[in-house]
């Protein structure tokens, strides 16, 4: 999948995004809209499993970042 970088950051190459184009039936806009849902869900899942004081000041409150 992704191949890691000496700074323990991942690299995205092509055959990953091809990957997921595909997954989105070939609608890049779709992939797009796809990836943005799993990132909301997860950054949903940091505001609700993590404590609240451990991510102080990590990540603006959810509501910031939706406009809700």
């Amino acid at each position: 999948m992704a191949a890691a970088v000496e700074d323990g950051s991942e690299t995205i190459g092509d055959a990953e995004i091809d990957e997921i184009i595909a997954e989105a039936g070939g609608d890049p806009r779709q992939a797009i809209r796809s990836l943005l849902h799993d990132l909301a869900k997860l950054a949903l899942d940091v505001e609700t499993s993590v404590s609240h004081g451990f991510v102080r000041g990590r990540f603006p409150p959810l509501r910031a970042r939706t406009g809700r």
